[in-house]
């Protein structure tokens, strides 16, 4: 971070991106949740990236966020190495991300601390999260991804994924109109993107901006997945109308 090239390429300040407007409070409606975990993971052999941002269902302010590279664990070292300039070179985070990425299985340990550390979940206890879940923009993300990556690193699902929030549900559901993905919705709601679009924590931050605007205009965020615990595979979706 002392790198002047790397802050400005490559930085987690969300004050000026996702700064709330104290009038685009006066429509947000009472939320089941206190707080929204939005993520955007990269990686389609393996996860490359892991980002969140915790934002107030109240008052939709960014309230931290939690951000690890994440290194491959069934890929050779010249794998990785192309495999990272074809993904994150032309971002110019490639060097960072070589200097900072751990596999996934210590990317969780740190996440499941960073959980506590905000009480919104207790490993003693085990279980779902606690009046938070998490919001991404498809299914692939916590349906698909997170379950093969936990295979391919021998360990098993954690509790708090077994359920979430697929934004393009909510949207479809809220202004009756259907969205493919996070640049749709943004040209449709008039948001310009900030930063790189493929570069996880600048797609979460979008998403998250998405997600601020719905809940501006009076949306209610509800959960729209749920697995089987028994068999975590099986995946019920919870609304009629939802993004095949």
């Amino acid at each position: 971070m002392d790198d002047a090239i790397h802050v400005e390429k490559f930085n987690h300040d969300c004050s000026r991106d996702l700064e709330v407007n104290i009038a685009e409070l006066k429509h947000i409606r009472s939320q089941n949740l206190d707080f929204f975990l939005v993520l955007d993971l990269e990686g389609r052999v393996e996860i490359l990236e892991f980002p969140v941002l915790m934002i107030n269902a109240k008052t939709m302010d960014v309230m931290d966020f939690f951000h690890r590279f994440v290194r491959p664990s069934e890929m050779s070292e010249q794998r990785i190495n192309e495999y990272i300039e074809g993904k994150y070179g032309k971002f110019g985070v490639d060097r960072v991300w070589h200097d900072t990425a751990i596999p996934f299985t210590e990317v969780l340990q740190q996440f499941e601390v960073w959980l506590a550390q905000h009480h919104l979940w207790e490993k003693e206890l085990g279980g779902r999260l606690n009046q938070a879940a998490f919001v991404t923009c498809g299914n692939w993300d916590l349906k698909t991804k997170v379950l093969q990556q936990c295979k391919v690193s021998k360990m098993k699902l954690p509790p708090y994924f077994m359920e979430w929030i697929n934004l393009k549900d909510v949207y479809l559901n809220f202004y009756k109109r259907r969205a493919t993905g996070m640049m749709t919705m943004m040209k449709e709601l008039r948001i310009p993107l900030v930063g790189s679009h493929h570069l996880g924590i600048d797609d979460t931050k979008n998403i998250a901006r998405v997600l601020q605007h719905m809940l501006a205009d009076g949306a209610l965020i509800q959960i729209t997945a749920r697995r089987n615990s028994d068999s975590p595979e099986n995946v019920e979706f919870l609304f009629k109308n939802r993004i095949r």
